[in-house]
């Protein structure tokens, strides 16, 4: 069940992405808007710690800015936000924009999954594959 629901708050939290990015209004630049997002982000995280009594909120933060992965995901969410904002002024539909992206990634990462985690592909998962970035071409296709 828990699969089956972080999926749902991941497909929701998705669309309502895009749905915002695509509906920001004109004429301000990203460093404001992603400003305000992340800094109001960053207070509800705040209260969650609180929230949820974690005692050793501040050490694990201590953690996380010591390792090299979280630093990699500041760099991955400000490219993320940066790129669908350029992608959404520069004209690309809100249908094919995230399928053009997603397809893109995720062939990426069947690679990535194969080589470093040792991760197995399947026939039906590659078959899968091959036909969502064939779905994502005549999607993008004009």
């Amino acid at each position: 069940m828990a699969k089956w629901l972080s999926l749902a708050m991941v497909v929701a939290a998705l669309s309502c992405y895009h749905l915002a990015q695509r509906s920001t209004p004109h004429g301000g630049g990203p460093a404001p808007l992603f400003g305000f997002v992340y800094g109001v982000a960053t207070v509800i995280m705040l209260m969650a710690v609180a929230v949820t009594g974690t005692s050793d909120g501040v050490r694990q933060v201590k953690l996380y800015a010591s390792h090299w992965a979280p630093w990699l995901l500041v760099l991955a969410v400000t490219g993320i936000e940066i790129g669908f904002y350029a992608m959404n002024r520069a004209g690309w539909n809100i249908s094919t924009a995230s399928i053009s992206t997603q397809s893109i990634v995720a062939a990426i990462l069947v690679i990535v999954g194969l080589v470093a985690f040792g991760e197995h592909l399947t026939a039906t998962r590659a078959v899968g594959l091959v036909m969502c970035i064939g779905g994502a071409a005549l999607v993008a296709a004009k």
